[in-house]
């Protein structure tokens, strides 16, 4: 019983965090969704084929660059994805799906290498505001 309330507890929390979240960036996930849209009619619509060929790969690349932009998606965010990505390439090899464990393994790659890279200039920025602090402090 005493599990049931702390569960249910942390459930009502994230909804409540997951609405101010909502609340804060209704604007950009209309804009992520309605970008995610255009992309997948103009991939099934082959529109730009002769000169940019939107692949799925490209959908899913620029989707997860957009959530960077436009969600603030951070390296935490993008290492989660990375994993997402991983369990779901591993499902489909386990159910003989080859093609799409084989496609899901780029994804983890792109989204691994973005999360990498949101680190590294995370790191970066928290190191030149310390600098900064450090700087400020002697002067």
């Amino acid at each position: 019983m005493h599990i049931k309330k702390k569960n249910n507890r942390y459930f009502t929390e994230l909804k409540k965090n997951l609405s101010i979240w909502i609340s804060k960036r209704y604007v950009n996930l209309a804009i992520f969704n309605a970008l995610v849209v255009i992309l997948v009619l103009l991939h099934s619509a082959k529109y730009f084929d002769p000169f940019w060929i939107i692949t799925v790969n490209v959908v899913v690349f620029i989707s997860l660059i957009a959530s960077i932009l436009l969600l603030g998606a951070n390296s935490k965010a993008m290492f989660l994805i990375s994993l997402l990505f991983l369990l779901f390439a591993g499902f489909m090899k386990a159910v003989g799906v080859s093609v799409w464990a084989e496609r899901t393994t780029v994804y983890v790659f792109e989204s691994f290498l973005l999360g990498f890279l949101l680190l590294f200039i995370e790191s970066l920025t928290t190191y030149n505001g310390s600098l900064k602090k450090k700087l400020h402090g002697k002067i």
